[in-house]
């Protein structure tokens, strides 16, 4: 039976999609059952459990670099931090009041030697989910070496807090003056749509989790992992943890009550629940990269 090249093309193309379809569904098999033979339902316990125990220093010493920025609050900060976080009334009323009364309480935190052990309070969660990577890559730190670099995560993460609450408050003078300089070169379409792109602060949002997610999978466990190696699961944990978080905040608000089961303690419950399952997707993810990685070579 002979076909047209057209056809042949077409069946070419067909064959290519489906192997393409068929080495996806292994390669997330395979990551899955790398998932599993670490362990790493263990560890994603571990690692929301000392994330929650983190969660207060870590927010205190960001309430206190914030205000530390002339024309900045803490309610700037609770506007951002409410972005990445369910949608659910008992979990964004928690998180906006720690962080109200946190902002009562933290005057001359900076002078003290509380603000030293709140540092190191905070880092916890990040040496967490280190060990949580380690295991995954089978390349562990010695205790100094993961606590030094866990303080400089928690670092960073406290640095950058402010940096991107400017941004998100100057977005729309941003926009305008690029905008603005895009038209003036009568890059017309392009002015266009850096505005369009810049009015979805949701990408914005996922922008800033996919470049944190890459930075923990490249540094936070030892070895050296390119950038390149690392996109693909870090695209693919955001991408899982954003669904997630909209389903999860859909079906708690619609279907189930959980203040009559919980009370207050509903909104502890679950921030518990969602943290638990960001992290599982996170150690995913690095599963993700290290079998792409594996079927690469």
């Amino acid at each position: 039976m002979f076909f047209s090249d057209e056809e042949k093309r077409k069946r070419e193309e067909e064959g290519l999609e489906t192997l393409k379809k068929k080495r996806l569904l292994y390669l997330s098999a395979k990551a899955g059952k790398v998932y599993s033979e670490h362990a790493m339902d263990v560890y994603s316990g571990y690692a929301t459990l000392y994330m929650l125990m983190a969660l207060v220093p870590l927010l205190m010493l960001v309430v206190v670099t914030v205000n530390r920025i002339p024309s900045f609050s803490a309610e700037d900060f609770s506007d951002l931090l409410l972005e990445f976080v369910p949608e659910i009334e008992q979990v964004q009323s928690l998180l906006k009041d720690v962080i109200l009364n946190l902002n009562s309480q933290s005057s001359g935190l900076l002078a003290s030697l509380t603000a030293v052990i709140m540092f190191w309070s905070a880092s916890s969660g990040i040496t967490a989910v280190q060990k949580g990577m380690g295991q995954i890559y089978d390349n562990k730190r010695s205790a100094l070496d993961a606590r030094i670099v866990s303080l400089i995560f928690t670092l960073l993460f406290i640095l950058m807090i402010p940096f991107l609450i400017i941004f998100q408050l100057m977005r729309k003078p941003l926009i305008l003056f690029v905008s603005d300089i895009l038209n003036k070169l009568n890059l017309f379409k392009a002015g266009s749509f850096f505005h369009s792109f810049m009015q979805y602060s949701y990408l914005l949002s996922f922008l800033f989790m996919v470049i944190i997610v890459v930075l923990t999978y490249i540094y936070l466990p030892s070895g050296k992992r390119s950038l390149k190696s690392q996109l693909p699961g870090a695209l693919l944990s955001c991408g899982a943890s954003t669904i997630f978080t909209y389903a999860f905040s859909f079906f708690m608000s619609t279907f189930w009550r959980a203040s009559s089961f919980y009370g207050s303690l509903a909104a502890i419950f679950l921030t518990a629940v969602w943290l638990r399952s960001v992290m599982a997707i996170l150690f995913y993810g690095a599963a993700f990269n290290k079998v792409l990685q594996e079927d690469n070579c």
